[in-house]
């Protein structure tokens, strides 16, 4: 354990800030794709969820047909996931469609089946069906099919205060400290792929053609034996034009400039898909990312925005709010795809990342950590897999041991008045730890085993796990009024923006372009 660990947890003891549940704020992001009748859903987004631009709780993807289900912030992980039941409730209970539980799609048999997002004719709305259209000319429909869920993290400004413990401006030091967090976030994110990836098989038709690098598991499916999570493979959502950027996360200034070069740098083969088609715009620029928030990255500096501002400013101005974990699959064999055991021990991975010594980022670590990543998306669950760190190798069971003890040495830290997250950190930390020492009791191996046992595909895996979620949600008895209502609002709120007058869309999206 290196000096500067313990020494940040014995500042953090000292200054009673270890007992991070009462300063910390959560929420959670989960992508769903409807299907119906074993393809993906053709219909609009439902109205009896409201309106996607405008509900807080329910809104669409790239998809018309993939739903992203929101929960508000909340100081407690069981409020978070009890919220995400409610509104996955509301969800079953007011639509036809199946809701699919795995973060790979079921078979589509025609790209053109999938429907992009419609937010209807304000500005707003058109800028985000634009970004979605310019999405599927650069990667294909397909690979923006894939979902998963998002877990967004936040420590409140009494925290970084405390730990400051000086009178100077508290918003560089937080921003340092969040940016320390992302660096070993990353370093060790492969660990997070393995013990809850949960997609080591595809059916067929994602693969549209293209080249890949996995095997035959039956007439529909392709896997790879050892993989994880095929979805943060270069077959789901990863990008080739990105992989140069080596954005580095050593500090605000320099991770703003490095966003910006991607929002700025022309890419020729988007140059090459020109910005319209037949007077129809079809990208929002033809820059190596189109918007901040197609940087793929599994950790995301982020803070709340208003409608129309652009986030590098946002945080250029006011610096980082809280973080956004991008790397979770959709577990399926769990009711919200996501679970407690789950949720403790990505805090506590955060907390520990947060404290950790500050691990520096240059090309030659970026590739490291990129490498790791790859190695342990397909090949993680090898039980002789090695991975690198600073030029040497190390063991997965190694490596995910030093993890461990942080974690353990973290919550082993924390004060009497807060022995319910520490018995709920020791059990998560169990449960990962059995995973690690046997690959099988992974989600992903979990599935492979299954799969194979039952002798049934992708598709029939997941609609069984559906068909369980349906029964469950139907039967679900919990007042979902505050929904129902935020969904009916949201529909007038789009009518009343929609009824602004607002300037023509190329003079808006002139003004947003020009914006950073």
């Amino acid at each position: 354990m290196s000096k500067a660990f313990q020494d940040s947890l014995k500042k953090l003891s000292d200054l009673n800030l270890i007992n991070f549940s009462k300063f910390s704020k959560r929420g959670i992001e989960k992508e769903s794709l409807r299907v119906n009748n074993a393809n993906i859903s053709s219909s609009d987004h439902p109205k009896s969820l409201g309106a996607a631009l405008t509900n807080p709780f329910i809104t669409t993807d790239f998809s018309e047909a993939l739903l992203e289900l929101i929960t508000q912030k909340s100081s407690s992980i069981e409020k978070s996931l009890s919220d995400l039941k409610l509104i996955l409730a509301f969800t079953h209970q007011n639509i036809d469609d199946v809701i699919w539980p795995g973060s790979i799609p079921c078979s589509i048999q025609n790209e053109a089946d999938i429907r992009i997002a419609n937010y209807g004719t304000s500005n707003s709305g058109r800028l985000k069906e634009l970004y979605r259209i310019g999405l599927s000319y650069r990667y294909g429909s397909m690979m923006q099919c894939v979902s998963g869920i998002h877990y967004n993290f936040s420590l409140n400004k009494d925290f970084f205060k405390k730990w400051q413990g000086s009178h100077a401006a508290f918003q560089p030091f937080q921003d340092d400290k969040y940016l320390n967090l992302i660096r070993n976030f990353r370093k060790n994110a492969w660990l997070l792929i393995y013990l809850f990836g949960a997609s080591p098989v595809v059916p067929n038709t994602f693969l549209t053609n293209r080249n890949n690098f996995l095997d035959s598991l039956n007439s529909k499916d392709s896997y790879l034996k050892n993989a994880t999570c095929l979805r943060m493979s270069e077959l789901g959502y990863m990008s080739e034009a990105q992989d140069n950027l080596n954005i580095a996360y050593n500090n605000l200034d320099e991770y703003i400039s490095d966003l910006k070069h991607a929002l700025t740098k022309k890419h020729a083969p988007y140059e090459k898909i020109g910005l319209k088609k037949n007077d129809k715009h079809i990208q929002i620029n033809d820059s190596v990312i189109q918007i901040e928030n197609e940087y793929y990255s599994s950790i995301r500096p982020k803070r709340v925005i208003k409608s129309g501002q652009r986030p590098i400013n946002v945080l250029r101005d006011q610096g980082i709010e809280y973080v956004e974990v991008r790397c979770l699959d959709n577990n399926p064999f769990l009711k919200g795809s996501i679970d407690k055991n789950t949720a403790y021990f990505i805090e506590a991975y955060l907390m520990i990342s947060l404290i950790d010594e500050s691990y520096s980022f240059d090309e030659n670590r970026i590739e490291e950590i990129q490498e790791n990543w790859h190695n342990t998306v397909r090949n993680g669950r090898d039980p002789n897999l090695l991975l690198k760190r600073d030029g040497k190798t190390i063991s997965v069971k190694s490596a995910a041991e030093e993890v461990f003890n942080k974690i353990y040495d973290f919550a082993s830290a924390l004060p009497i008045e807060a022995n319910d997250l520490k018995n709920n950190i020791f059990k998560s930390l169990e449960v990962q730890k059995s995973k690690v020492i046997d690959s099988d009791l992974t989600p992903s191996g979990m599935i492979l085993k299954e799969m194979e046992e039952k002798n049934i595909t992708w598709d029939e895996f997941c609609d069984n796990k559906a068909q369980e979620n349906i029964t469950y949600y139907k039967a679900f008895k919990k007042d979902t009024t505050n929904i129902k209502i935020a969904s009916e609002t949201s529909i007038k709120d789009l009518m009343n923006l929609e009824s602004l007058k607002e300037v023509d869309f190329d003079t808006f999206l002139k003004d947003y372009l020009n914006a950073i």
